[in-house]
């Protein structure tokens, strides 16, 4: 059984570029793992020079499982982007864009680390809500807050071809088949890209796609692995990749 930290993530405002360009005016409906691995490192307090903090998330050291706490609102709202950093020059001007962010998002995150001296910094940190860094939804002025929940004992399940009621977003390299019906209120969206592992250049070394539900609901699905916990006393089924 391995331990997993669990905390909710929330803010205002997210936005969550596309991975292929620098600046996206459309957004993801939720981070990406390696937007976690930012977040995650701006909390424990990870160096961001030359991207060093991802020197911890190589890949197979951490595993992350998402829910969605909220049902996900999309807004469009004009932004003024600048041309650089620095004082704005009076030949340039600023370049009115509608971007699109999340609108008061609320995230779970399930979170467990081959590292403890990482897992338990990031424990620590969370249950007297400290960070070294502040964290942010996607971009430095998307500001976001956290809240410890618990850390619990996670027992996988593997090999399974039973349907089970999963909690967490879905990525397609364990899915295998849903098992819902027209009265299950389910809202499932499916996007591709989603980034998984990023290198210390930047460069994004694995994607997959990914099943959500926009409105938060659990999906009933059969998977080829899962990991099922208990907090507050209900037991759940979340995917950790």
């Amino acid at each position: 059984m391995d331990k997993v930290i669990v905390f909710d993530i929330w803010g205002r405002y997210a936005h969550f570029k596309k991975i292929y360009a620098t600046t996206s005016a459309p957004s993801y409906m939720i981070p990406s793992k390696t937007a976690l691995y930012g977040y995650v490192g701006a909390i424990v307090g990870l160096s961001k020079f030359q991207n060093a903090y991802l020197s911890a998330f190589e890949e197979g050291q951490c595993q992350m499982g998402l829910q969605i706490l909220r049902p996900i609102v999309m807004q469009r709202i004009n932004t003024n982007l600048r041309p650089k950093l620095g004082r704005l020059k009076i030949t340039e001007s600023r370049n009115p864009t509608t971007i699109e962010y999340v609108y008061q998002p609320k995230y779970r995150v399930y979170f467990t680390h081959r590292d403890n001296g990482l897992f338990t910094s990031l424990e620590e940190k969370l249950q007297h809500h400290q960070a070294v860094y502040t964290p942010s939804l996607g971009t430095a002025n998307l500001l976001s807050n956290f809240e410890y929940i618990d850390t619990v004992e996670s027992l996988r399940i593997e090999a399974s071809e039973e349907s089970v009621l999963l909690s967490s977003v879905i990525p397609r390299a364990v899915f295998k088949r849903f098992d819902i019906d027209f009265y299950s209120g389910n809202e499932i969206v499916e996007f591709s890209q989603y980034a998984v592992e990023m290198d210390t250049e930047r460069q994004v070394t694995k994607r997959d796609d990914v099943f959500l539900d926009r409105k938060g609901k659990p999906i009933k699905a059969v998977v080829s692995t899962y990991n099922t916990l208990s907090i507050e006393q209900n037991r759940i089924n979340v995917i950790l990749f």
